[in-house]
């Protein structure tokens, strides 16, 4: 065997043993803090990812409101999502609501409902702007089809899940 193959194999096998080890400690960060508990936003401006969704906290709100990042969405209000990235939404099927949201940073964002198809729910979506500043309102009724609110142009880092309750 030439000496010049078998070095060049030995390099080549100790450099694709070092990709994996290091592919393989990227796997392993979930996001989760130093001290085991919840993952850290991703966005500065949230304090948490963990809202509150208790249903009580959700029976009078008719107002939500959000600051938009490329990074995920910041909850602005009502309390039980104040400063929390992508909070889960808890809403009653029927009732009538009110969401808008103020462009941050200046990238082209929207607002919209999906359902589990990944389908627009009622045609309850925004145009989007990519000003920041800007706002836009979305009045829609929840219905038990919702399962998630994102922006469509940010799919990954934009997207909360919705928890319809029966009236």
């Amino acid at each position: 065997m030439n000496p010049n193959s078998m070095g060049r194999r030995m390099f080549l096998s100790a450099v694709a043993g070092s990709l994996a080890a290091v592919s393989v400690a990227g796997c392993l960060d979930d996001g989760a803090s130093d001290d085991g508990d919840e993952p850290e936003p991703v966005v500065d401006a949230a304090d948490s990812v963990v809202g509150d969704t208790d249903p009580d906290a959700w029976r009078a709100v008719e107002e939500i409101r959000f600051d938009g990042y490329v990074g995920g969405w910041v909850g602005a209000a009502p309390s039980a999502i104040d400063r929390v990235e992508n909070p889960t939404l808890v809403l009653v099927a029927g009732q009538k609501y009110e969401i808008t949201w103020e462009n941050m940073d200046g990238v082209h964002h929207n607002i919209a409902f999906w359902d589990a198809n990944r389908d627009v729910v009622d045609e309850y979506t925004t145009e989007g702007n990519e000003a920041i500043g800007e706002v836009e309102t979305l009045r829609f009724e929840a219905t038990p089809e919702m399962e998630n609110y994102l922006c469509e142009y940010q799919q990954v880092g934009q997207i909360g899940a919705v928890r319809v309750l029966e009236d």
